[in-house]
């Protein structure tokens, strides 16, 4: 026969037993659940079309882009076959068109000015009133639009009216038209000048 101090222990036992299933089949449902990536994009655009102004309301630049798509966890934003215009400033009357087939942003934080990286089959273009040109061709140009300002560490192609310069590296002030050249181990800086037609 079964006296009451047994019937408790048993009890005890099949109430641990079962808790201890219970727990168990919970922890195997946790572990199944399918887990998201936590920087999935929040956004993106198809033909997208920004337009940046300055402090006082002047057009600083503008982005067009095929697809742009945004990732939340990094604050990066892709972009596919973009073309970017820095607008004219009051030291540099004419424009500077920009195309490339991928790019992304990097927004303003509190250590670094906005960028802009573009990169494979950069073309920088300004072509001026006055029938003057210049042209930059580079595989990757970084941009700071607040500052006016390009670099690359890839070999880099300049033509203009007068002729070309071919280097390694190159870092441009665009607001002031100072272009600044270095060699590489594979590209030493080159210009060719073109003889003046009158």
């Amino acid at each position: 026969m079964i006296n009451s101090r047994n019937l408790i222990f048993l009890v005890l036992v099949l109430f641990v037993a079962v808790a201890t299933n219970y727990m168990s089949e919970n922890e195997t449902l946790i572990t199944e659940q399918p887990t998201f990536a936590k920087n999935d994009p929040d956004l993106y655009m198809l033909k997208a079309n920004i337009l940046q102004y300055t402090n006082e309301g002047a057009k600083q630049h503008r982005i067009k882009a095929d697809r742009l798509t945004h990732f939340p966890l990094t604050d990066i934003t892709t972009l596919v076959e973009p073309n970017m215009v820095l607008y004219p400033t009051e030291r540099r009357p004419d424009p500077w068109d920009i195309t490339s087939r991928h790019g992304r942003l990097l927004p303003k934080v509190q250590v670094r000015d906005e960028v802009v990286e573009l990169w494979d089959d950069v073309l920088a273009v300004r072509n001026a009133s006055n029938g003057k040109f210049i042209q930059i061709q580079t595989e990757s140009l970084t941009i700071y639009p607040d500052k006016d300002y390009a670099e690359t560490n890839q070999k880099v192609f300049i033509d203009e009216n007068s002729g070309r310069t071919i280097a390694g590296g190159m870092k441009a002030y665009l607001d002031e038209g100072k272009f600044y050249f270095s060699s590489s181990p594979d590209t030493r800086v080159r210009t060719i000048m073109l003889p003046a037609f009158k």
